[in-house]
């Protein structure tokens, strides 16, 4: 009898170890950074010394994206996250990603890329339809070895700061509205 109860209690840690391996806190609210400027998310201009603004507010909103290369990235099936009311302008709590797990084919040790994916919530449901939308560039990541069960060592280090702005057939249409109001103008 006990001899099952013990094989019971490793076949089922054998499974959780196995479903869990692979998280990564996808969070850029806290101290999982070197330095507070690899975490921050701007509007236009990265930096405050250039004029841009961090984004704030929960009708932005933030998702993790990985893939085997640069180019070949989808995102993470988890909900998005939303970037904080006021407190903490341009930085958001997302919790664990697993990025490893019995339904993706990303092995433990295995090296990927993650990006983080921003955009305006108004302007469209997902980064792929919003208008207003910003990614960071894609940057190298181990995923952690086998049997780790502990998310929270493992952060999004190679984050950047980065901004988001419209897309260029936004900057077109505002273009095109304005040089309509011109040629109105002009004709009275």
């Amino acid at each position: 009898m006990l001899k099952k109860l013990a094989l019971t209690v490793v076949l089922v840690a054998s499974a959780i170890s196995a479903f869990a391996q692979g998280s990564v806190n996808f969070n850029n609210g806290g101290l999982s950074f070197k330095t507070a400027a690899d975490r921050f998310v701007y509007l236009g201009a990265v930096g405050t010394g250039n004029g841009g603004t961090l984004v704030v507010g929960t009708k932005w909103k933030a998702q993790l994206y990985v893939g085997t290369s640069a180019n070949s990235l989808e995102s993470i099936s988890a909900p998005v996250s939303s970037f904080r009311a006021s407190a903490g302008a341009g930085t958001w709590s997302g919790g664990g990603r697993d990025l490893v797990t019995a339904t993706t084919t990303y092995q433990p040790g295995s090296s990927l890329f993650l990006a983080v994916r921003v955009w305006d919530s108004t302007t469209g449901t997902s980064y792929e339809t919003a208008s207003v939308r910003g990614s960071s560039d894609a940057f190298a990541y181990t995923a952690p070895p086998a049997g780790t069960l502990d998310a929270t060592q493992f952060y999004m280090e190679g984050l950047r700061a980065f901004a988001v702005v419209p897309e260029p057939g936004t900057f077109a249409l505002a273009g095109l509205g304005l040089l309509g109001l011109v040629m109105a103008r002009r004709r009275k």
